[in-house]
């Protein structure tokens, strides 16, 4: 290793590479864990949000509703003082002396009741006809020659609303028009916009209107009471049942619909209170809305969710720079934990790098028991089987020269034994001829389909032939059989467009064989043999091959036997008798399962008449690998 940069040796460091990688995946948990939290996070920040507004506007409703509830209360005295009623009922009869007596008794009594309430602006009491008292902390004057009947008939005009807050009506406006203010105080929008609240008021006895009473609170007193319990960073807007804004942070909005202002929050707000996101203005806002049950009045409230996101995020950066500690505490201590656990390994990769032919005999000391000392140890055991591997060799040398004699002769043999059946026909077709000569056709008939038989039968180069191959050489052997026994009647039923479906050679002859031989021996050989090939109803790609015969059938014993070979056919211990037809069939029960695992190879059935019916289902396609 010397020579080689240090920087090139840290990249090729297995250690370095653990390190890199369980830094890599500990960042990877990391970042997931982070987005996992950063989205819980949000969404109960967002949820926390939803929670803290609705409490915050309860809050700012109820404290409204209580301002409300007061101005209520100060109406009241119009029906429970009777001097007030007395005023009222006959302010144009009495002198002049007496009015201005009048007007300083009112004037006491709702200074007082004034004072002690700071949210109440203005009070103003009417009779049928005139303005009779006023007492205004913005010291207004009346202008000369006004008309109130105007005003009185917009008063009669708002009784007949519905709601009531304390037995008032509850009214969105702007300072009354028959008084004169100081500019400066109408310059300010929260104090020329006001809410009015307006009561009827009756007589004792007889029990009809005698005036009415107006108590005025400005806008900016209820601006106080939205900005002491509202967060700065929430935007607001206080609306009346009938959709006028009563106060908003932008002077602009006040008296006007929410129609107009905020179409968008107006066609959302569906319930008595709702959450919803919204854009407004430009910008996403997380809007909460509520309505009082008191006085009708509706706030809505908006805070940018960006605002809301950053409350999400401030832990944020706190923990990314304790991980970034974390993480490079863990890169050090994995780097050199990794390079000592590994060193073993380092002197053995050393080692096997200078390796050569002169070092076979090369072991190391298995110092642990760890993944580091089981590879020693198997570096160790790696040479021992190389060194009986190169002893092995030789050995392996002359078995192979061996097995090329002993294929030179198994050719030899495999070339006589082809010869052998082609001389046996040849002669046997010599002699058919001759007889023909001579005028022995029968015997020349037999002849030739004994030639016939030993051509098909001699086939060795495929052990898969098609159906039709199969068919010809039963036939050429059942022609030969009916020469030899002259009362053996042979019928085929054959479904001509299986003809080309292969099947293995010389699997039918020896069912057939038997059949004949063993079957139809009990009746003297006088009976009949049916070859049926059909396609199986059930599942079109079976094939099912029938041989009947009826001849004298199974006996008990026979049957038993029987059954229990082709139970066990597949096992080379395998009972199979003496007679030669168990040993055809194991044959072809063996046989039949090498090809066609699935199927259930060989089944016997006796027939009504006599006899017996095997039957053997193949496939229409056979897997050829192999074969």
């Amino acid at each position: 290793m010397k020579g080689v940069p240090f920087i090139f040796r840290i990249r090729k460091s297995l250690s370095t590479k653990i390190t890199v990688m369980n830094a890599g995946i500990i960042l990877l948990i990391f970042i997931s864990l982070i987005l996992t939290t950063v989205s819980i996070n949000y969404q109960l920040t967002l949820e926390n949000e939803k929670q803290k507004m609705n409490v915050y506007i309860s809050n700012t409703l109820s404290s409204i509703d209580n301002k409300l509830k007061d101005m209520g209360r100060v109406s009241l005295m119009t029906y429970s003082d009777e001097r007030t009623q007395e005023i009222l009922k006959n302010y144009d009869s009495f002198a002049y002396a007496e009015q201005l007596d009048n007007v300083e008794y009112l004037r006491k009594l709702y200074t007082s009741l004034i004072t002690i309430r700071e949210d109440i602006n203005s009070v103003y009491i009417f009779d049928l006809d005139s303005l009779v008292f006023w007492q205004d902390n913005l010291d207004p004057s009346m202008r000369r020659n006004m008309d109130m009947s105007v005003f009185l008939k917009r008063m009669e005009e708002w009784e007949s609303k519905e709601r009531s807050v304390s037995g008032c009506r509850l009214v969105v406006g702007v300072q009354p028009d028959f008084m004169r203010f100081n500019t400066r105080y109408l310059e300010n929008e929260y104090t020329r916009h006001c809410i009015y609240l307006v009561r009827e008021i009756k007589s004792f006895s007889p029990n009809e209107p005698i005036g009415h009473i107006l108590l005025i609170t400005t806008m900016e007193n209820i601006r106080e009471v939205l900005n002491e319990y509202l967060d700065k960073e929430v935007e607001y807007t206080l609306l009346t049942e009938e959709g006028d804004i009563v106060c908003d942070e932008e002077a602009e909005y006040l008296g006007k619909n929410i129609k107009d202002a905020f179409p968008e929050i107006y066609l959302r707000m569906n319930e008595e209170k709702g959450v919803f996101r919204e854009r407004i203005r430009g910008t996403d806002c997380l809007v909460t809305y509520q309505k009082s049950q008191y006085s009708g009045m509706i706030l809505v409230t908006r805070r940018a969710i960006a605002l809301i996101w950053k409350d999400a995020m401030r832990f944020i950066g706190v923990t990314v720079a304790v991980f970034l500690v974390i993480l490079g505490i863990t890169v050090a201590m994995t780097f050199q934990g990794t390079r000592k656990m590994l060193r073993p390994l380092t002197i053995l990769t050393d080692s096997m790098a200078h390796f050569n032919q002169d070092d076979m005999g090369m072991r190391f000391v298995v110092a642990s028991e760890d993944e580091t000392g089981r590879l020693v140890a198997s570096f160790n055991k790696m040479m021992d089987i190389i060194n009986q591997l190169i002893e092995s060799e030789y050995e392996g040398k002359v078995r192979l020269k061996e097995a090329e004699l002993k294929q030179q002769r198994m050719s030899l043999l495999y070339l006589k034994n082809q010869i052998n059946p082609h001389f046996l026909y040849n002669t046997l077709d010599t002699i058919r001829i001759k007889a023909e000569l001579n005028g022995d056709k029968e015997v020349s008939a037999m002849i030739m389909q004994m030639v016939d038989f030993f051509r098909l039968s001699v086939k060795a180069d495929s052990q898969m032939v098609s159906v039709s191959y199969e068919i010809r050489l039963i036939q050429a052997y059942l022609k030969l059989m009916c020469c030899r026994y002259p009362f053996l009647n042979c019928e085929y039923e054959i479904d001509e467009s299986l003809l080309d479906v292969e099947m293995p050679n010389f699997i039918l002859q020896p069912l057939v064989e038997n059949s004949v031989m063993h079957g139809l021996r009990g009746v003297g050989y006088r009976g009949t043999v049916r070859l049926s090939v059909s396609r199986d109803e059930t599942d079109g790609e079976n094939i099912v091959i029938r041989i009947y015969d009826n001849g004298a059938g199974f006996s008990p014993g026979t049957r038993s036997l029987l059954e229990n070979v082709l139970q066990n056919a597949g096992d080379d211990t395998c009972e199979t008798g003496t007679e030669e037809m168990h040993i055809g069939i194991v044959n072809v029960q063996r046989r039949l399962k090498m090809f066609y695992p699935d199927t259930a190879g060989l089944s016997y059935q006796d027939n009504p008449e006599g006899g017996v019916t095997v039957t053997l289902i193949i496939k229409s396609n056979v897997e050829r690998e192999g074969l």
